[in-house]
């Protein structure tokens, strides 16, 4: 509303967006960016409903995924996740939109270290899952059977509630009210802080004239969205109780939650880049956007997956930022997922990938291409992590391959009695060749060629 009335008053130049997320969670993200600064374009082609918009750049595409109960289970899902008419949707978005990808600016920001396999992506450790933790999940499928049936009310029992009481069990039990016997996912992480911490708590770090800091040791940052610092048990001070019992003293294990100031959130800052904090922990919402603790980090702990894959890039955009001093002095940096097989980690990797995919349709798309299908490589590394976490990456391929073949098995025809399918008549004129690509309206296609002319 307020920049329909500038556009009036002062005419169409009367703003400028600046963000490195336009397009964060939602296909409708791109349909609004192009609403706010260029609506005219939109309805100079008639497609300034989202309705029409969404009909003539997308496609609903059926993919195999994990059912939201988590397990083994696999259900096809129909989403709107996909573009088509590409060099015409694109070419209208970057008439407002200079889209620099961190590719495209080359940052000079740490190298990952490589994983076995010798790729520089990040690393999955996957824990097993507790009897219990089995159970639970198969109580949590139960559940969802009877919502799907409608056996239960929506304020009684949701399938939004069984995700959040799977996520939570996913990173331990106590979370859902039940016992943790086994170790899980903290214990692992403490295991491999510890290594990490041990392993760096020697390393010096140049100030800018090449003086050596008093301080030596690197950071570790641990991201954890679920069980933060409340009365009674939680994980953050369950994490540092078991990072003290292997010796890591307590006042270097910092939780960002302890900053109730911005006055606190930079003394906290100063302390983690001058070397006084070994460990920082956090949520994606407090210790995102903002965090500049970069000059020390040597590790990033992914203990849970957030929703948006924006909140993945904000998180490990900790690390890999300009200002590491890592980079200066040939260290490479390690960022580490943690996921619980057979739990709902897999399912929301997969959202992570599915929704990573179709921005990079948007990021990385080409003129010279109709439809965008292809992943980056920040989703391929989603998929790793989705197929580890079903416990059976075989189960995966196998559900992708019978969907691939019953897509490719041409249709059988329909029975008739006697008479076969009618012949063209030899009066009917054929088709003309259209000057606009098939499956566009001829007046967005009118509209687009107009931004070339």
């Amino acid at each position: 509303m307020k920049i329909d009335y500038l556009r009036r008053r002062n005419g169409r130049r009367v703003v400028t967006f600046a963000t490195a997320t336009p397009i964060a969670n939602s296909v409708t993200e791109a349909y609004v960016m192009q609403r706010y600064l260029r609506p005219d374009l939109l309805q100079d082609a008639g497609i300034e409903v989202f309705d029409t918009w969404a009909a003539t750049f997308g496609q609903v595409v059926s993919q195999v995924e994990l059912a939201p109960e988590g397990g083994s289970s696999f259900r096809m899902k129909s989403r709107f996740a996909r573009f088509a008419n590409v060099p015409e949707m694109l070419r209208m978005f970057h008439v407002a939109a200079d889209v620099k990808t961190a590719a495209d600016l080359a940052l000079p920001v740490p190298d990952l270290a490589r994983r076995a396999d010798g790729q520089r992506v990040p690393e999955t450790v996957t824990v097993e899952p507790s009897g219990e933790l089995v159970d639970y999940v198969r109580d949590l499928g139960e559940r969802a059977a009877r919502v799907r049936n409608r056996a239960v009310g929506p304020d009684e029992d949701n399938m939004l509630k069984i995700s959040g009481d799977g996520r939570r069990a996913a990173l331990d039990l106590r979370l859902a009210g039940l016992p943790q016997a086994t170790p899980g996912k903290i214990t692992a992480s403490a295991d491999r802080i510890t290594a990490i911490s041990k392993a760096h708590q020697n390393d010096d770090y140049l100030d800018p004239v090449g003086i050596p800091y008093p301080v030596r040791g690197s950071l570790q940052l641990v991201f954890c969205d679920l069980g933060t610092p409340r009365p009674g048990w939680n994980a953050y001070d369950e994490l540092r109780d078991e990072l003290v019992a292997r010796g890591l003293p307590p006042e270097m294990i910092r939780f960002i939650h302890e900053a109730k100031t911005d006055r606190d959130k930079a003394q906290l800052f100063a302390a983690c880049r001058a070397g006084r904090v070994a460990v920082l922990v956090g949520s994606t919402e407090k210790m995102g956007v903002g965090t500049n603790v970069q000059d020390r980090a040597i590790a990033l702990h992914h203990l849970d997956a957030p929703w948006r894959p924006a909140d993945v890039a904000q998180r490990e955009g900790r690390i890999l930022r300009q200002g590491n001093l890592n980079r200066d002095l040939g260290r490479e940096v390690e960022i580490i997922r943690y996921v619980t097989e057979r739990s709902f980690d897999g399912y929301m990797w997969q959202t992570l990938e599915r929704k990573a995919r179709f921005i990079g349709q948007v990021m990385h798309g080409r003129l010279d291409t109709r439809e965008i299908s292809d992943i980056g490589d920040t989703a391929l590394s989603f998929s790793e992590v989705k197929a580890i976490a079903a416990g059976n990456p075989l189960l995966m391929d196998k559900a992708e391959a019978d969907t691939a073949l019953a897509r490719l098995q041409p249709p059988r025809p329909p029975r008739t009695a006697g008479r076969g399918s009618p012949r063209p008549s030899a009066s009917t004129p054929a088709c003309s060749t259209r000057s606009w690509p098939a499956g566009i309206p001829r007046r967005v296609w009118a509209a687009v060629r107009c931004l070339t002319c």
